[in-house]
This record gives structure tokens, sequence and C-alpha cells, in this order.
């Protein structure tokens, strides 16, 4: 049976798992597999199982939802053969998660032992690998990591050099020499060592027209690798009290009944801080650039995270937009927030803020959990349309900014 992404975590809340913070980010470790399907005729369907399958991972669809999506495309493939590509998607997201986890621990369990299942169902060479120790830095695991073909249902423990010593080291002399599964490329340990061998395969293979196209194909899905791993960086470890937001924000997801993409929990989580920086130094700059998949990433994200938190009033009010205290306003100015923006009521002594029309362009965040303020809409253009010693009345408006400025590291436009 396959489980929403909220039913995972309403699952993890009732055993009272504590989920790692690779957890959050599934959708785009998921984005990081670049999966050619076989026994497609066409580039463009090839394209599509791709999609729908991403989607899927993404949006915690069930394997019946996608075989639906599938067929309402008009693409005739076996239920055996869809839903290899579904379970194997899922199955590579949460190898990479659980990878990123093993490494960012491996300073108190440098050892990996590899883990099959014994029973009359498992595959010879799976099982000849069974109980192998390597250290987790060895390319053993760039070629041998698990899964290690479709269905594989083998894994990977991590360990201390003392357990490791214990059970004894594999030499070299004795790693059996058996390969994953033919037709199989790539796995957690090896993304970012190899490009994707069976595309460029089928590349090779096609004739030149065709050949042309897999290039863009191969070429967007690299862009996509290479925004998704920027964004994964923009992240800051999660303090205890980050920790406790975005539990918060997960509680808010779970009571909606709505699935939001993980990484957008994540973000939500960075933009609280008061000390954020670096995501939004990233979007910034990607705005800047016109860097699409970065861009789009943040409007999914806040347009997903919209459905759980919406503001609904006409009027919000504080007295701190971040990176907004060190411009000097003037009535009739129309300023435009390009990313996603803390608005809040902070203890230090400031001018009071009053933003009219926000209505549907803001996330409410007393909504979640009872946190302060609101977090604007990115693409949110502000009239100043009052000013006095202090009190600021902003109006959200159709007029573009058109001057860009920088406050503090957040980005703005300014009329």
């Amino acid at each position: 049976m396959t489980i929403s992404y909220t039913d995972a975590l309403r699952y993890a809340r009732d055993k009272k798992v504590v989920l790692p913070e690779e957890f959050y980010l599934l959708d785009l470790n998921a984005r990081q597999y670049a999966t050619t399907v076989s026994k497609l005729a066409s580039l463009d369907q090839i394209r599509t199982v791709i999609n729908l399958s991403n989607k899927a991972i993404e949006s915690g669809s069930t394997f019946h939802e996608f075989k639906n999506a599938i067929q309402a495309e008009g693409i005739e493939l076996s239920p055996h053969h869809l839903e290899n590509i579904f379970r194997t998607n899922i199955q590579s997201a949460y190898a990479h998660g659980i990878w990123t986890q093993q490494q960012e621990n491996k300073a108190n369990r440098p050892y990996l032992r590899y883990s099959s299942l014994t029973d009359s169902r498992v595959r010879p060479s799976h099982l000849a690998l069974n109980n192998i120790v390597r250290h987790i830095d060895d390319s053993f695991w760039y070629t041998h990591y698990p899964p290690n073909g479709y269905l594989c249902r083998c894994g990977v423990d991590a360990i201390t050099e003392a357990q490791a010593k214990k059970q004894g080291i594999t030499i070299d002399d004795e790693l059996p020499g058996v390969q994953p599964d033919s037709g199989w490329t790539t796995g957690p340990a090896s993304y970012g060592k190899q490009l994707n061998e069976v595309l460029d395969q089928k590349i090779a293979d096609a004739d030149p027209r065709l050949a042309d196209e897999l290039i863009k194909v191969r070429d967007e899905m690299l862009i996509s690798q290479e925004a998704n791993e920027a964004i994964v960086k923009a992240f800051e470890p999660m303090s205890d009290t980050s920790k406790q937001v975005n539990e918060a924000i997960v509680d808010r997801v779970l009571e909606s009944k709505k699935d939001v993409e993980p990484s957008a929990i994540r973000m939500l989580t960075e933009f609280i801080k008061d000390d954020e920086q670096a995501l939004t130094d990233l979007l910034k700059t990607s705005v800047v650039k016109n860097d699409k998949p970065i861009v789009d990433w943040m409007k999914r994200s806040f347009d997903s995270l919209m459905l759980i938190a919406k503001n609904l009033k006409s009027k919000i009010t504080g007295n701190n937009i971040k990176g907004f205290e060190s411009f000097n306003l003037q009535k009739g100015n129309v300023i435009g927030i390009q990313t996603p923006t803390l608005f809040k009521t902070s203890a230090e002594a400031g001018k009071s803020i009053t933003i009219l029309d926000m209505r549907g362009q803001a996330l409410d965040l007393s909504k979640i959990n009872g946190l302060n303020g609101a977090l604007l809409a990115p693409d949110l253009n502000l009239e100043v349309v009052n000013i006095t010693g202090d009190e600021v009345v902003l109006r959200k408006t159709n007029e573009l900014a058109t001057r860009l400025f920088v406050a503090n590291n957040a980005l703005f436009n300014l009329y």
C-alpha cells in the first residue's frame, strides 16, 4: 500500500518518530534522479511519465492515482511496468534521504553494512552483497548502494567502527563480482558522480534528430538538479527553535488535511527566522538572474502553503518588514517585494506599519499554531499611501515597481 506524504507524517506522529531534516526535502531529492523510461515509443511519452512520476512523489499520490494519470494521457503500459516506475522513484527518493543522513552522522558511524532480505524472493546477486561492511566513503557504495534494481528491498545500516571491526570489514578480495541489475544506473551514493548512463546510451543509439531532442531533455534535467542542489545548500541546519517551528507547521499541515510540498515546510521554517539570510540571498540572486527552476520552486512552494494558511484579512499590521527599515519611504512610491518577506510585530520600537488590500496576498502565521505575523507573497507591489512620524500605510497595488534596490539582504523594487 502506498500512503500520501501527509499520511506518512501522521504515522510518524502517532508512533512518536522523530523525522530527519532530509524527510522535509523529499520532493527535491526525488527530482535529482534523472530517470528515463524504457518501453515508451516517443520522447513526449518519456517526458510525460517522468513528470507524472515526480509529481506523484511530491504530492503523495497513490499508485492508483498515478496509473489513472498515465492512462488519461493515452499512454498504454502494463500495470506491472507502471508499478516498477512508481515504486522505484519512491525508493530512490527515500534512499537519498537515508544516504544524506548517514553522511551527516559519519563521524559517529563511519561504516556501512549492506542488508538484503534472505527469503525466497531475493535476487541471488543482491543476496551475495548481504553483510558486506565497508567504510562510508569507500567507492564500493557509489556503485552498490541500494536500491540496486527495480523493486529492490535491500537496505544499508550505518554502524560504528567498533561494530565494523567486530563483524569484520570486508576486504577487496572478498567482494563478490556482482553488479546492480541490468539497466539500473545510479543509486543515491553515486548521484553527482556520473551522468544518467541510460539516457546517454539512448542519445548514442538515436538518429541525429532524436538525439538532439534527448540532449535537450538531459540538459533540462541537469539544470533542474543544479537548482535543487542550490536550494538544499541554502537551507541552514535546524536549531532547536527551528525544529519547534517546523513541528508547528507540520501540525498545521496535518490538521488542514492538505498535501504540501515537503520542501515548502522547510522554506517556511527558514523564512520565519529573524536571522535567515542564505535562502533569501539565493532567491534574490535567482530573481535577478531569472533562474527559472529556483524561482518556480519558490512560487510553487509559497502557493502550496497558501492552501493551509492564506491570509483572509484585508488589513494587516505590524512594525517590522525584514529589510524595510533602512529605506527612506516617500508617499506615492511603489515598492515591489520580489521574495517571500517576513512581516511581524517586533519587541523593538518602530513605526507602525499597516498594509491594506492584503486578502489572499500573504501567509497568516497566526494560523500556524499562533506564530507571529505574516509572510508576504513574492511579486507583491505596495504603494506608500500615507506616512507620518510614527506610522506608514501601504496598499497592495497592481502598479509595478520598476527600479531594483536591496536592503539588508531582502530584495525590493522601487517605483
